[in-house]
């Protein structure tokens, strides 16, 4: 294995590749930060690289293909590089990914942090340094948040960051809890430190994401979500924070109360995970809830918020799942108040106690299943668009699109607008506004008029 010194420095040009959650965006902005201290040089992944770092995911079988896929790409762009595979494929199936020519490192969740170390070890050894290194230490029954640095994915507008990862639940289809480890939380203190250091960057609105963000603060006695929130609001000059997904049953009254509070600084944006509008489905999955508990939910959150999206995730083809039990989970998407879906065809997870279950749905049954759930989806989406044209809306500016001074933005309810502001002189990225949405548009987009637009965003970050 040839690897070429970079001439600035003696530093190694290394790429990333992210495939999965945001929670694994995130550990990736941390590997990056982490290798940039070390005097990496950070490229693009188009961009010729001595080392290729692909973060995986394997929360379904086709995630693992496309990691797969991935994998290859990486030695097809650079022959001669060192192929890094780390994330959750890595955690629970090293030997796999050890096992094909491609991949010369593997690193855990746990030790992605170590990559600097492990990077300088393994290309201190030389162009006939051909052995693998596997580094993928178990989880513990109960672990600290692990987190040296920023856990957060950077963007012009908008910042993700990761207070909250692991997963206490046994769902039976999920190998989450083997690829993460257990619940823990970022400490409270830390949370608003960080979040004051995003605000004081330039960021607007910051997403607050976790494996399972409902459960902060369970393991830490800290309190819980709806306490973390209220603290943000109250102890930093955040302008809106959005909480990625949360289980049904972690929506609580004050998490809510909080939110109403809040006005427009918390997103009226929710998705909830769903997985089937089957009582008997819910129970073979071992979810925690059944249906009239999650619409109840969902009624409960769309009579507070009228404007909210709120969205779920589906899973079609568990198996045993038959036509009455899909046909449930269609009646009940209808009826629920829903305004967006994400549709996963069930595969199965080594290890899991789904992947004994019998019978398997054929492919070409879970296929059709998956296209009906798609095309409901996208009627409820119509629907809410619809819903919303002549309200008004605070949105946030993301980019200019297009020479003619046309801008999209994001508002709180989850809706991407196209506004235009020709008259203004300066660029309107990472701005608020006010915009009455006027018409729908392809592409998922609604079409808006500016009524006010805010100043420009002034960082008072110099650190």
């Amino acid at each position: 294995m040839l690897f070429v010194r970079d001439s600035s420095n003696a530093r190694y040009r290394v790429a990333f590749r992210t495939v999965g959650c945001r929670v694994n965006q995130c550990e990736t902005a941390e590997m990056q930060a982490a290798l940039a201290r070390h005097g990496f040089c950070l490229v693009d992944w188009k961009q010729p690289a001595h080392v290729r770092v692909i973060n995986t995911c394997a929360v379904t079988a086709r995630s693992e293909h496309d990691c797969r896929r991935q994998i290859r790409q990486a030695r097809r762009l650079d022959p001669h590089c060192l192929v890094v595979v780390t994330g959750c494929y890595a955690q629970v199936s090293p030997s796999v990914l050890a096992s094909m020519p491609e991949v010369d490192v593997v690193v855990g969740n746990i030790d992605k942090l170590r990559l600097p170390q492990l990077l300088a070890e393994k290309l201190e050894g030389g162009r006939d340094d051909r052995s693998k290194l596997v580094c993928v230490t178990p989880y513990a029954a109960r672990l600290d948040f692990e987190s040296d640095h920023f856990a957060y994915v950077p963007g012009r507008t908008r910042a993700f960051l990761k207070v909250q990862t692991g997963c206490n639940s046994r769902c039976t289809y999920c190998i989450v809890p083997r690829a993460r480890g257990p619940a823990r939380s970022m400490p409270k203190e830390e949370v608003r430190r960080r979040v004051d250091l995003l605000v004081a960057s330039g960021y607007r609105e910051i997403v607050l994401a976790g494996i399972d963000l409902g459960s902060w603060g369970k393991d830490t006695g800290e309190g819980s979500l709806s306490d973390l929130v209220l603290d943000l609001l109250e102890c930093t000059p955040v302008e809106r924070l959005r909480l990625s997904s949360i289980e049904p049953l972690e929506i609580t009254d004050s998490l809510l109360m909080v939110i109403a509070e809040a006005q427009e600084r918390v997103a009226h944006h929710f998705h909830i995970p769903l997985q089937s509008g089957a009582d008997s489905v819910l129970a073979r999955m071992n979810r925690p809830y059944r249906t009239d508990d999650y619409l109840a939910i969902t009624q409960e959150i769309a009579r507070r918020f009228p404007d909210a999206a709120i969205g779920a995730d589906v899973i079609v083809g568990f198996p045993g799942e038959t036509e009455e039990e899909f046909a449930r989970t269609v009646a009940f998407v209808k009826q629920s108040p829903l305004t967006y879906l994400h549709v996963f065809a069930y595969s199965d997870r080594p290890g899991t106690p789904a992947a004994a279950m019998k019978p398997k749905a054929p492919p070409v049954v879970i296929q059709a299943r998956s296209e009906e759930l798609h095309e409901l989806a996208q009627l409820k989406k119509a629907e809410f668009h619809r819903r919303q044209l002549g309200t008004v809306q605070k949105a946030l500016v993301l980019e200019k699109i297009g020479l003619e001074g046309h801008y999209l933005g994001l508002t709180s309810n989850y809706l991407l607008v196209v506004v235009s502001m020709t008259n203004e002189r300066e660029s309107c990225v990472n701005r608020f506004l006010w915009a009455r949405l006027d018409e729908v548009l392809p592409e998922g987009r609604l079409g808006g008029t500016v009524l006010k637009l805010e100043q420009p965003c002034v960082s008072s970050y110099s650190g």
